[in-house]
């Protein structure tokens, strides 16, 4: 017997009885299930977690890139499948028949299945989240009690675990993800925001937070080396590094329903690029400490100007050539960090009105 195929199997009849028992629950699993799309992280919680504390944007801008680029690493080493072409193509089933699983307009994903992106991202910028508001808000307030700080702290993990149980269903409700791919997503999500986020003895934060500009841009190096060195090893091995979009191309019932931002070389493109920004801002701890000197109103602005600017930018990028395409969105996610974390302080600061 076959483990890996027996336990796909199981998560099959997991997934089909998921989505019986709540035949109407789509615009709610929707809703998590976008909610914990990484591209939401960069294109909508990041930059507004920016404004209101950067020092939080930083550390959630770090976590998702290293999320998401090891995850897609992680995918290229295990090449394990996605729920609804493995049902077509796996020969567990015989001649008998295969089961069902309903497709929707965020089942057609392009990648390996295993960890779970979405899981592995929103467990790690919400484990960051949480974390910030306890240490900086929570424990330093002078008003709240022990006891009580406590108590809300309790109440805060508790709802970051319910918030992954719903975000993990709603991967199985749009049979993108087998069980196994969720939990495996939540371990590697939660263990990249300790060792990135987390203040210990163990772990990189203070590392990078005071690492200069040109470390930083070493980092950047060495990420995009081990990603080309990972795509280009699978092709020497003879793996076609594209083999899981051919699968989604193949067995998705809309075509329309297939994104490029669901490819792994686009996740990379992006992380790399973000990286390469962070470098430009270096060092962290600089920007962590200037947010106190700007204009708070400034900041909104100009944040939601580069929101606007950089979401018409990414619909003008040309399709038609894949190197101008993915060279394009580099430069964007190059230039975004630096100006989230260095650009728009230093305009809110120059704009400051003067106390007398």
């Amino acid at each position: 017997m076959n483990i890996s195929e027996e336990v796909r199997r199981l998560g099959t009849s997991g997934i089909k009885a998921i989505q019986t028992t709540f035949p109407r629950g789509d615009n709610f699993f929707f809703s998590i299930s976008r909610f914990s799309d990484p591209l939401y992280s960069y294109t909508l919680l990041i930059p507004v977690a920016a404004v209101v504390h950067i020092s939080l944007a930083i550390d959630m801008l770090m976590v998702s890139v290293m999320a998401e680029w090891s995850n897609t690493l992680l995918k290229w080493l295990f090449m394990d499948h996605r729920p609804f072409w493995w049902v077509h193509e796996t020969d567990i089933y015989g001649k008998g028949p295969r089961p069902h699983l309903r497709q929707t307009p965020l089942t057609c994903e392009t990648g390996p299945g295993s960890p779970s992106g979405h899981v592995q991202g929103a467990s790690s910028l919400m484990y960051v989240i949480v974390q910030h508001v306890i240490h900086t808000f929570l424990m330093s307030s002078k008003r709240i009690d022990d006891s009580r700080k406590r108590h809300l702290g309790i109440t805060l993990w508790t709802s970051y675990t319910l918030l992954m149980i719903l975000v993990g269903i709603s991967r199985l409700y749009t049979a993108t993800h087998f069980p196994h791919q969720t939990l495996l997503g939540l371990v590697a999500g939660m263990f990249t925001a300790r060792l990135f986020a987390d203040k210990g003895q163990y772990t990189l934060t203070e590392t990078w937070h005071s690492a200069s500009s040109w470390k930083m841009f070493l980092c950047g190096v060495v990420m995009t080396a081990v990603s080309f060195g990972a795509y280009w090893l699978q092709r020497l091995l003879g793996i076609d590094p594209q083999w899981s979009v051919r699968l989604a191309f193949k067995w998705c019932e809309h075509p329309e329903w297939i994104h490029v931002n669901t490819t792994p070389l686009f996740s990379l493109v992006r992380d790399c690029g973000s990286m390469f920004g962070l470098a430009l801002a270096a060092p962290i701890a600089t920007r962590i400490h200037s947010q106190v000197q700007d204009n708070i109103i400034v900041r909104m602005v100009c944040t939601l100007a580069l929101m606007v600017a950089f979401q018409v930018a990414s619909d003008f990028v040309p399709t038609s050539d894949v190197r101008l395409f993915y060279g394009c969105h580099f430069i964007l996610h190059v230039v975004k960090p630096f100006l989230l974390f260095l650009g728009i302080p230093k305009v809110a600061r120059l704009l400051k009105p003067k106390q007398h």
